[in-house]
């Protein structure tokens, strides 16, 4: 991928409320999975009144570029880098992303638990990243938060390695060319999708504790 130094990216993350799971089952995650996509849309949408392969959906007009992402049980990490908005529509339109992509989930927990209230722990989190080579720093570190998932007595680089690798939730499968249909999240600046040809195991020994520990 190819990363301008004169572009700002940008790393939004938020956690659940009191550190509690936002991602209970398999179906959670795939439900996150498929916002990511459409609720990165200029429409308003009902997801479930949407046909089943949401990622063949034409959206009208992206509103941010998705870079890399990754979800976690109890909190997510996206880079993005945001597009200029349309006359029409004055606000920031990363901020119209994540309110989309933030309350669409929540509804849909809320009503599938039988929770009330908030599930995020306040406002989501963005930090601008205005150097390339920071942002391939970013990537990895997003990439490589499951490896806090893997029990402490097999933390081996191997296993550390092979688990990033096979972490469903993220985009590093995408990153290393294996097709999916959500591959379609992710977007360079120009709109097509992104195929980095690196992997992070060169930075496979950090820790991913740093932000949301």
């Amino acid at each position: 991928m190819q990363i301008q130094n004169d572009e700002i990216y940008h790393h939004v993350y938020n956690r659940g409320a009191h550190k509690a799971n936002i991602f209970l089952d398999n179906s959670d995650y795939i439900r996150m999975v498929k916002l990511l996509y459409i609720a990165n849309n200029d429409e308003p949408f009902i997801l479930s009144r949407l046909s089943e392969n949401v990622f063949a959906i034409d959206r009208k007009k992206i509103l941010v570029d998705i870079v890399a992402y990754c979800l976690m049980p109890n909190h997510i990490h996206i880079a993005l880098k945001k597009r200029t908005p349309g006359k029409s529509r004055p606000r920031d339109n990363m901020t119209i992303f994540i309110h989309k992509l933030m309350t669409g989930y929540s509804s849909y927990y809320n009503k599938k638990y039988s929770h009330s209230g908030t599930i995020w722990q306040g406002a989501y989190k963005e930090k601008p990243v205005y150097d390339g080579t920071y942002i391939e720093s970013l990537i990895n570190y997003i990439h490589l938060n499951p490896c806090d998932l893997i029990d402490p007595l097999k933390n081996t680089l191997e296993a550390r390695v092979d688990f990033a690798m096979n972490y469903e939730y993220s985009s590093l499968r995408d990153f290393n060319g294996v097709i999916r249909p959500q591959s379609v999240i992710l977007t360079d600046v120009k709109g097509v999708e992104v195929r980095p040809l690196h992997k992070p195991a060169h930075c496979i020994g950090q820790t991913s504790t740093a932000i949301c520990g």
